[in-house]
């Protein structure tokens, strides 16, 4: 259960948290279903999220290889794989014409930084596009953040002590009322680690985390609970 006392920091991850970051996984399965690879979407993904985004931050493997090895071991033939790496990477592009805030992210943001409290970002994605300071601001959500940063380096199993301290520097709170909002299990449990409160957004029930939500605007009805004191 949450600690009782209030947050005042919160730490958001962008992807899948902030906006919609699965219309690329989505586009990616149905092709893979087309080909008669049939597979679950959250098991799927949930072994690209522990195994490799991981590896493409310790710099192991480029997306695109990374993409290439997962294929690989679902017994795809070359000749597909060749077929969908290419068209999986032109969609990537696409896409980010289209990407915008979940619905109810901005007034969130607003709402948070009206009461005082302090903002991070943090990107666990691959930045082989552009940057998170970039995307941030594309999706005009940049200017509710006190910190913004690629969370390069996490992959290595903890947060990169650089990146943790900036981001309690820039964020001027004690560290026990810092709150981590993510969906990734990996970078859940790291920020576990480094005694960050944890928000599991559209997580499973069996991540340990200290609250879990289905969507993150959810947080502004949980922070108006009786049990959470805030610190605004």
């Amino acid at each position: 259960m949450m600690r009782s006392q209030g947050i005042s920091g919160w730490i958001f991850q962008l992807g899948g948290v902030l906006y919609d970051g699965t219309a690329w996984r989505r586009w990616l399965l149905d092709h893979l279903r087309k080909r008669g690879l049939h597979t679950h979407y959250r098991l799927f993904f949930r072994h690209w999220d522990l195994e490799y985004i991981p590896r493409i931050q310790r710099g192991e493997l480029s997306f695109q290889d990374a993409i290439e090895n997962v294929l690989v071991r679902a017994g795809m033939p070359d000749a597909h794989i060749h077929e969908i790496t290419p068209a999986l990477r032109s969609k990537r592009k696409s896409l980010l014409a289209e990407e915008r805030p979940l619905a109810g992210v901005a007034d969130l943001l607003n709402a948070l930084q009206a009461a005082g409290h302090r903002l991070a970002l943090w990107s666990v994605e691959p930045c082989d596009q552009e940057s998170i300071y970039e995307k941030a601001t594309r999706l005009g959500l940049a200017h509710f953040f006190d910190f913004i940063a690629q969370a390069d380096n996490a992959g290595h199993g903890h947060v990169p002590d650089r990146l943790l301290a900036s981001t309690l520097q820039a964020l001027r709170v004690a560290h026990p009322q810092i709150a981590f909002v993510g969906n990734t299990p990996e970078y859940l449990r790291l920020a576990r680690m480094v005694g960050l409160q944890t928000v599991g957004v559209g997580t499973e029930p069996m991540e340990q985390t200290d609250w879990q939500l289905q969507g993150v605007v959810q947080l502004q009805d949980l922070l108006q609970a009786p049990q959470w004191r805030m610190a605004g």
